[in-house]
Protein backbone atom coordinates (compact mmCIF):
# COMPACT_ATOMS: atom_id res chain seq x y z
CA UNK A 1 0.00 0.00 0.00
CA UNK A 2 1.40 3.41 -1.00
CA UNK A 3 0.92 6.25 1.51
CA UNK A 4 1.81 9.61 -0.06
CA UNK A 5 1.60 13.07 1.47
CA UNK A 6 -0.75 15.14 -0.75
CA UNK A 7 1.15 18.34 0.11
CA UNK A 8 4.83 17.58 -0.55
CA UNK A 9 4.70 14.19 -2.31
CA UNK A 10 6.78 12.27 0.26
CA UNK A 11 5.64 8.66 0.27
CA UNK A 12 6.31 5.18 1.56
CA UNK A 13 5.16 1.69 0.66
CA UNK A 14 3.99 -0.44 3.59
CA UNK A 15 2.47 -3.84 4.11
CA UNK A 16 -1.28 -3.23 4.49
CA UNK A 17 -1.69 -6.40 6.55
CA UNK A 18 0.45 -4.84 9.30
CA UNK A 19 -1.54 -1.62 9.51
CA UNK A 20 -3.70 -1.12 12.61
CA UNK A 21 -7.35 -1.67 11.71
CA UNK A 22 -8.41 1.82 12.86
CA UNK A 23 -5.40 3.76 11.54
CA UNK A 24 -6.71 6.43 9.16
CA UNK A 25 -4.56 9.52 9.82
CA UNK A 26 -0.89 10.16 9.08
CA UNK A 27 1.45 13.06 9.77
CA UNK A 28 4.12 13.62 7.14
CA UNK A 29 7.57 13.73 8.82
CA UNK A 30 8.83 15.98 6.06
CA UNK A 31 6.31 18.86 5.98
CA UNK A 32 4.23 17.97 9.09
CA UNK A 33 1.02 17.98 7.04
CA UNK A 34 -1.70 15.81 8.60
CA UNK A 35 -3.98 13.94 6.23
CA UNK A 36 -6.32 10.97 5.95
CA UNK A 37 -4.84 8.08 3.98
CA UNK A 38 -7.88 5.74 4.06
CA UNK A 39 -11.44 5.45 5.34
CA UNK A 40 -12.34 3.49 8.49
CA UNK A 41 -13.63 0.04 7.48
CA UNK A 42 -17.35 -0.34 8.20
CA UNK A 43 -16.84 -3.32 10.47
CA UNK A 44 -14.75 -1.19 12.84
CA UNK A 45 -17.35 1.56 13.27
CA UNK A 46 -19.29 0.99 16.53
CA UNK A 47 -22.97 1.98 16.63
CA UNK A 48 -23.96 4.81 18.90
CA UNK A 49 -26.15 2.48 21.02
CA UNK A 50 -23.06 0.62 22.16
CA UNK A 51 -21.45 3.75 23.49
CA UNK A 52 -24.69 4.76 25.17
CA UNK A 53 -25.08 1.34 26.74
CA UNK A 54 -21.56 1.46 28.12
CA UNK A 55 -22.07 4.90 29.71
CA UNK A 56 -21.85 4.45 33.51
CA UNK A 57 -24.91 5.53 35.53
CA UNK A 58 -24.83 9.02 36.95
CA UNK A 59 -23.66 9.25 40.57
CA UNK A 60 -26.45 9.95 43.12
CA UNK A 61 -26.76 13.52 44.22
CA UNK A 62 -25.32 14.28 47.64
CA UNK A 63 -27.49 16.62 49.77
CA UNK A 64 -25.76 19.84 50.78
CA UNK A 65 -24.24 19.97 54.25
CA UNK A 66 -26.14 22.01 56.85
CA UNK A 67 -25.00 25.55 57.43
CA UNK A 68 -22.59 25.96 60.33
CA UNK A 69 -23.37 28.26 63.18
CA UNK A 70 -20.12 30.11 62.84
CA UNK A 71 -19.94 32.97 60.45
CA UNK A 72 -18.72 31.77 57.08
CA UNK A 73 -15.43 33.08 55.84
CA UNK A 74 -15.59 36.13 53.61
CA UNK A 75 -16.02 35.43 49.92
CA UNK A 76 -12.57 36.70 49.02
CA UNK A 77 -10.88 34.55 51.73
CA UNK A 78 -12.38 31.23 50.70
CA UNK A 79 -9.95 28.84 48.98
CA UNK A 80 -10.45 28.85 45.24
CA UNK A 81 -11.68 25.60 43.81
CA UNK A 82 -9.33 24.05 41.21
CA UNK A 83 -10.35 24.71 37.61
CA UNK A 84 -12.07 21.82 35.90
CA UNK A 85 -9.69 19.64 33.92
CA UNK A 86 -10.86 19.36 30.30
CA UNK A 87 -11.26 15.81 29.07
CA UNK A 88 -8.32 14.52 27.09
CA UNK A 89 -8.84 14.76 23.38
CA UNK A 90 -9.15 11.37 21.73
CA UNK A 91 -5.92 10.44 20.04
CA UNK A 92 -5.98 9.32 16.43
CA UNK A 93 -3.99 6.28 15.58
CA UNK A 94 -1.23 8.14 13.76
CA UNK A 95 0.55 5.75 11.47
CA UNK A 96 3.33 7.73 9.85
CA UNK A 97 5.76 7.77 12.78
CA UNK A 98 5.72 3.96 12.78
CA UNK A 99 6.22 3.41 9.05
CA UNK A 100 9.77 2.21 9.45
CA UNK A 101 8.61 -0.52 11.84
CA UNK A 102 5.86 -1.57 9.41
CA UNK A 103 8.33 -2.35 6.61
CA UNK A 104 9.40 -5.87 5.87
CA UNK A 105 11.96 -7.18 8.34
CA UNK A 106 14.67 -7.44 5.70
CA UNK A 107 14.23 -3.88 4.44
CA UNK A 108 16.32 -0.99 5.68
CA UNK A 109 14.13 1.63 7.38
CA UNK A 110 14.04 4.94 5.56
CA UNK A 111 15.61 7.88 7.33
CA UNK A 112 13.23 9.42 9.82
CA UNK A 113 13.91 12.94 8.57
CA UNK A 114 14.57 13.25 4.87
CA UNK A 115 16.64 16.22 3.71
CA UNK A 116 14.67 19.31 2.87
CA UNK A 117 13.71 19.37 -0.81
CA UNK A 118 15.96 21.64 -2.82
CA UNK A 119 16.73 22.07 -6.49
CA UNK A 120 20.23 21.17 -7.66
CA UNK A 121 22.56 24.13 -8.07
CA UNK A 122 22.50 23.56 -11.83
CA UNK A 123 18.78 24.40 -11.90
CA UNK A 124 18.93 27.37 -9.54
CA UNK A 125 21.53 29.58 -11.19
CA UNK A 126 21.03 31.97 -14.08
CA UNK A 127 24.74 32.47 -14.80
CA UNK A 128 28.13 30.81 -14.22
CA UNK A 129 26.85 27.52 -15.61
CA UNK A 130 30.26 25.76 -15.76
CA UNK A 131 30.71 26.18 -12.02
CA UNK A 132 27.10 25.14 -11.33
CA UNK A 133 27.57 22.04 -13.50
CA UNK A 134 30.77 21.06 -11.68
CA UNK A 135 29.11 21.60 -8.27
CA UNK A 136 26.08 19.48 -9.21
CA UNK A 137 28.23 16.77 -10.78
CA UNK A 138 30.39 16.46 -7.64
CA UNK A 139 27.29 16.49 -5.43
CA UNK A 140 25.77 13.57 -7.37
CA UNK A 141 28.98 11.56 -7.32
CA UNK A 142 30.02 12.27 -3.71
CA UNK A 143 26.65 12.30 -1.87
CA UNK A 144 24.09 10.51 -4.05
CA UNK A 145 21.74 9.53 -1.20
CA UNK A 146 21.38 13.09 0.09
CA UNK A 147 21.19 14.50 -3.44
CA UNK A 148 18.40 12.22 -4.64
CA UNK A 149 16.48 12.25 -1.34
CA UNK A 150 16.17 16.04 -1.57
CA UNK A 151 15.16 16.01 -5.25
CA UNK A 152 11.88 17.93 -5.77
CA UNK A 153 9.43 17.62 -8.66
CA UNK A 154 7.25 20.14 -10.41
CA UNK A 155 10.09 22.19 -11.90
CA UNK A 156 10.08 20.76 -15.42
CA UNK A 157 12.35 18.51 -17.46
CA UNK A 158 14.35 21.03 -19.50
CA UNK A 159 17.23 21.82 -17.13
CA UNK A 160 17.82 18.18 -16.13
CA UNK A 161 17.88 17.35 -19.86
CA UNK A 162 20.43 20.12 -20.46
CA UNK A 163 22.60 18.65 -17.69
CA UNK A 164 22.48 15.32 -19.51
CA UNK A 165 23.27 16.96 -22.86
CA UNK A 166 26.39 18.64 -21.44
CA UNK A 167 27.71 15.23 -20.43
CA UNK A 168 26.83 13.68 -23.78
CA UNK A 169 28.39 16.50 -25.78
CA UNK A 170 31.59 16.23 -23.74
CA UNK A 171 31.68 12.50 -24.45
CA UNK A 172 30.88 13.04 -28.16
CA UNK A 173 33.64 15.64 -28.46
CA UNK A 174 36.17 13.31 -26.84
CA UNK A 175 35.08 10.45 -29.14
CA UNK A 176 35.49 12.70 -32.17
CA UNK A 177 38.99 13.71 -31.05
CA UNK A 178 40.05 10.11 -30.37
CA UNK A 179 38.76 9.03 -33.78
CA UNK A 180 40.40 11.98 -35.49
CA UNK A 181 43.85 11.12 -34.14
CA UNK A 182 43.33 7.38 -34.69
CA UNK A 183 43.09 6.23 -31.06
CA UNK A 184 39.53 4.89 -31.51
CA UNK A 185 38.19 3.21 -34.66
CA UNK A 186 35.25 4.88 -36.46
CA UNK A 187 31.71 3.59 -36.05
CA UNK A 188 30.10 1.36 -38.66
CA UNK A 189 28.04 4.28 -40.00
CA UNK A 190 31.08 6.48 -40.64
CA UNK A 191 33.94 4.04 -41.29
CA UNK A 192 34.04 4.77 -45.06
CA UNK A 193 34.11 8.55 -44.64
CA UNK A 194 36.94 11.01 -44.25
CA UNK A 195 38.22 11.40 -40.66
CA UNK A 196 37.21 15.02 -40.38
CA UNK A 197 33.72 14.17 -41.63
CA UNK A 198 33.60 11.26 -39.18
CA UNK A 199 34.31 13.64 -36.31
CA UNK A 200 31.54 16.02 -37.39
CA UNK A 201 29.00 13.20 -37.68
CA UNK A 202 29.96 11.86 -34.27
CA UNK A 203 29.15 15.24 -32.74
CA UNK A 204 25.68 15.11 -34.35
CA UNK A 205 24.70 11.44 -34.36
CA UNK A 206 26.01 10.40 -30.95
CA UNK A 207 23.92 12.90 -28.89
CA UNK A 208 20.78 12.03 -30.88
CA UNK A 209 21.37 8.32 -30.41
CA UNK A 210 21.97 8.64 -26.67
CA UNK A 211 18.96 10.96 -26.13
CA UNK A 212 16.65 8.45 -27.83
CA UNK A 213 18.05 5.72 -25.61
CA UNK A 214 17.52 7.97 -22.56
CA UNK A 215 13.82 8.49 -23.33
CA UNK A 216 13.32 4.76 -23.92
CA UNK A 217 15.15 3.92 -20.68
CA UNK A 218 13.07 6.38 -18.64
CA UNK A 219 9.83 5.05 -20.14
CA UNK A 220 10.73 1.44 -19.33
CA UNK A 221 11.86 2.22 -15.79
CA UNK A 222 8.74 4.25 -15.07
CA UNK A 223 6.50 1.50 -16.45
CA UNK A 224 7.96 -1.02 -14.02
CA UNK A 225 7.84 1.49 -11.15
CA UNK A 226 4.12 1.89 -11.78
CA UNK A 227 3.77 -1.86 -12.06
CA UNK A 228 5.23 -2.29 -8.58
CA UNK A 229 3.36 0.77 -7.19
CA UNK A 230 6.59 2.64 -6.43
CA UNK A 231 6.20 5.75 -8.62
CA UNK A 232 5.53 8.20 -5.78
CA UNK A 233 7.10 11.17 -7.63
CA UNK A 234 5.55 10.50 -11.05
CA UNK A 235 7.25 10.49 -14.45
CA UNK A 236 9.24 13.63 -13.64
CA UNK A 237 10.76 11.96 -10.60
CA UNK A 238 11.84 8.99 -12.71
CA UNK A 239 13.22 11.29 -15.41
CA UNK A 240 15.24 13.28 -12.89
CA UNK A 241 16.59 10.14 -11.21
CA UNK A 242 17.73 8.63 -14.53
CA UNK A 243 19.16 11.90 -15.91
CA UNK A 244 21.24 12.85 -12.88
CA UNK A 245 22.37 9.26 -12.34
CA UNK A 246 24.00 9.48 -15.78
CA UNK A 247 26.84 11.56 -14.28
CA UNK A 248 29.30 8.59 -14.42
CA UNK A 249 28.93 8.62 -18.22
CA UNK A 250 31.53 11.38 -18.17
CA UNK A 251 34.08 8.59 -17.64
CA UNK A 252 33.58 7.69 -21.30
CA UNK A 253 35.94 10.52 -22.27
CA UNK A 254 38.66 8.01 -21.33
CA UNK A 255 39.20 5.65 -24.28
CA UNK A 256 38.56 1.91 -23.87
CA UNK A 257 38.38 1.60 -20.06
CA UNK A 258 35.96 4.51 -19.70
CA UNK A 259 32.99 2.67 -21.22
CA UNK A 260 32.83 -0.32 -18.80
CA UNK A 261 33.47 1.93 -15.82
CA UNK A 262 30.69 4.28 -16.94
CA UNK A 263 28.22 1.41 -17.43
CA UNK A 264 28.83 0.08 -13.92
CA UNK A 265 28.61 3.55 -12.42
CA UNK A 266 25.35 4.39 -14.19
CA UNK A 267 23.67 1.22 -12.92
CA UNK A 268 24.77 1.87 -9.32
CA UNK A 269 23.72 5.53 -9.35
CA UNK A 270 20.43 4.75 -11.09
CA UNK A 271 19.62 2.30 -8.32
CA UNK A 272 20.31 5.01 -5.71
CA UNK A 273 18.41 7.61 -7.72
CA UNK A 274 15.22 5.60 -8.18
CA UNK A 275 15.29 4.36 -4.59
CA UNK A 276 15.69 7.74 -2.92
CA UNK A 277 13.73 9.95 -5.33
CA UNK A 278 10.64 7.74 -5.11
CA UNK A 279 11.29 6.42 -1.59
CA UNK A 280 11.01 2.90 -3.01
CA UNK A 281 12.23 -0.27 -1.33
CA UNK A 282 15.35 -2.17 -2.34
CA UNK A 283 13.31 -5.06 -3.72
CA UNK A 284 11.18 -2.77 -5.88
CA UNK A 285 14.16 -0.99 -7.43
CA UNK A 286 16.04 -4.23 -8.06
CA UNK A 287 12.98 -5.60 -9.83
CA UNK A 288 12.71 -2.40 -11.90
CA UNK A 289 16.35 -2.71 -13.02
CA UNK A 290 16.63 -6.47 -13.46
CA UNK A 291 13.33 -7.40 -15.14
CA UNK A 292 13.90 -5.27 -18.30
CA UNK A 293 17.33 -6.88 -18.74
CA UNK A 294 15.87 -10.36 -18.37
CA UNK A 295 13.12 -9.54 -20.87
CA UNK A 296 15.67 -8.15 -23.34
CA UNK A 297 17.79 -11.30 -23.01
CA UNK A 298 14.73 -13.50 -23.54
CA UNK A 299 13.71 -11.54 -26.65
CA UNK A 300 17.27 -11.73 -28.02
CA UNK A 301 17.39 -15.50 -27.52
CA UNK A 302 13.99 -15.97 -29.18
CA UNK A 303 14.99 -13.83 -32.15
CA UNK A 304 18.27 -15.73 -32.49
CA UNK A 305 16.43 -19.03 -32.52
CA UNK A 306 13.91 -17.78 -35.05
CA UNK A 307 16.58 -16.40 -37.36
CA UNK A 308 18.64 -19.54 -37.04
CA UNK A 309 15.64 -21.71 -37.89
CA UNK A 310 14.82 -19.85 -41.10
Amino acid sequence: MNITCPKCGFGRTVNEEKLPSKAVMATCPKCQHRFKFREIPAEHIKPETDSAAQTPPAAPEIPPAPAQAADPAPQNERPASPPPVPPAAPQDEDLWNELAALNEDDEEPEAQARPQSSLPVWERVSSDYPRAFAHTFLEVVATPKAFFSAMPVGHGLLKPLLFFLVIILAVALSQAVWQLIGVLPPSMLTENLDRSLQAVLVLVLYPLEVCLFLLLDVAINHFFLRLFKADTKGFEGTFRAVVYSSAPMLLMVIPYIGLPLAMIGVVVYKFLGLRHVHGATTKQVLAVLILPMLLAMAIAIILTLLVGGI
